[in-house]
């Protein structure tokens, strides 16, 4: 059980490095939702340029179910043009506020993190959803 706990725990740590660095300059909470925008809209094109856009709706629709009953703070819309779903961001920030709303994205980034690192590995999973910042990604280690 402790090791739930802390593969848990690596995850959430994860997702909330990956939020805060997009938030660090944001003081005003439009500027905090932007940055929540611009986060999710960078880990949803890295999910689906590895995976697809199938894949990346089978993911997230998997991590909506996990976290939902925790924190339905986050309107999943599905899309008429195939794409799978997109997550309303501005809608929620407005209906519930810029906390809310980053506390659901960080579980459910936490919960994407988990199902990829049980599928991939935690390794490939943070530089599949973060490739910049990635500590083995090929750009930090100087390859391009």
């Amino acid at each position: 059980m402790s090791t739930l706990i802390s593969e848990m725990g690596s995850s959430r740590e994860i997702a909330r490095q990956i939020l805060e660095r997009e938030a660090a300059g944001a003081t005003e909470v439009d500027g905090l939702g932007d940055a929540l925008e611009r986060t999710f809209t960078r880990v949803s094109r890295n999910i689906r340029c590895s995976v697809g856009d199938d894949g990346y709706a089978a993911l997230l629709a998997r991590a909506v179910v996990t976290t939902a009953p925790d924190e339905p703070v986050l309107p999943v819309i599905p899309r008429s043009d195939a794409k799978g779903v997109d997550l309303d961001i501005p809608t929620a920030v407005k209906a519930h506020g810029v906390h809310a709303v980053r506390a659901y994205l960080e579980s459910l980034l936490a919960a994407l993190v988990g199902i990829l690192s049980d599928l991939i590995g935690e390794d490939m999973a943070r530089m599949l959803l973060d490739p910049d910042r990635s500590p083995r990604s090929p750009r930090r280690l100087g390859r391009r």
